[in-house]
Order: structure tokens, then sequence, then C-alpha cells
């Protein structure tokens, strides 16, 4: 026989009840208002790209943002994503073409996935491939904070016919 505190069936359902309390999610945001605000954003960084305005391109990431592209280093700050912009946009690239998949978020977070590509000036599709972007909201809006994307174009083999030399 259980006696004292622990004799009331309340007790049992004390546990519960903190679980079910502890659980509860934060609100999470309009999916659709958030996927509207992201691709305004993105709709932004094609118009930028387009006009090759990398100072407009870089005002789209947070001043401590990251970029991840493939085949290359990580590329860290504001300044230095729009150098690495201002270098995409010396080959024959005509624009940019980016498509929503999916986001989520949460507050100031968010995240997107998607699919991308670039259109030469003669038309072609240069690259394409996927995409996903870390948002943060601050003051002036969505910010891309970490933005990394593959390519599905393969990489050439490095040129293996010559010979190293110190």
């Amino acid at each position: 026989m259980i006696r004292g505190r622990f004799a009331s069936p309340a007790w049992l359902l004390l546990p519960a009840l903190a679980l079910a309390s502890g659980c509860a999610k934060e609100p999470q945001p309009d999916n659709a208002a958030l996927k509207a605000a992201i691709e305004s954003v993105n709709v932004r960084f094609a118009e930028a790209f387009a006009h090759r305005d990398v100072a407009a391109l870089g005002q789209l990431y947070a001043a401590d943002a990251h970029a991840f592209p493939p085949g290359s280093r990580p590329v860290e700050g504001r300044t230095a994503i729009q150098d690495m912009w201002k270098g995409v946009l010396g080959m024959p690239v005509g624009r940019i073409q980016r498509t929503t998949v999916e986001v989520g978020g949460n507050g100031d977070t968010a995240w997107e996935t998607g699919r991308y590509a670039l259109i030469g000036t003669n038309g072609g599709t240069m690259d394409e491939g996927e995409y996903i972007v870390l948002w943060k909201h601050d003051a002036n809006g969505w910010k891309l904070y970490r933005h990394m994307w593959t390519s599905n174009t393969p990489q050439q083999a490095a040129d293996t016919t010559q010979s190293a030399r110190p």
C-alpha cells in the first residue's frame, strides 16, 4: 500500500501534465507568409544578379553571413561575398533562376531548400543545382545567413599529365 504524498491518484497525473506543458512548441509562423517573404528576397536577389549589382546582392546577406560555394573554400562576411559574386558575374552569365522547394522557421530564423539555374548570356543553361539557406531576421527583414549550394555539373578532372615540381 502506498502512503503519504504518493497515495493520491492526482500525483500520477503530474508527470503527464509536466510533459504536456513542457513539450508545447512556440507558435510556428505562417509557412505561406514565410515562404512569400523569402521568395520576395529571392526575386530581389535575381534582379540584383541580372543587373550585376554586387552591392545590392551583398545587402541581401547578413553582415556576418557565410557562403559555401561548390568546389571553393567558404566565404565569410558581406564584403567577401560581394567579391565572390563579382567573380561569378565576370563570367558570361546572364541571370539566375531560384525556385523555393521548402521553407520552415521559428521566430527570427528560417531555412529554405531550393533549386537554381544559371542562365548564360546566350540563353543556355550554364549550371544548375540545389541550395539551402539559413535565414536570419533583423530590423531590415530576412537576410541570407548561411548559403550553401551544389552543382549538378560534373567537375572536370585535374590534369595529371604534368609532373609536380618543387
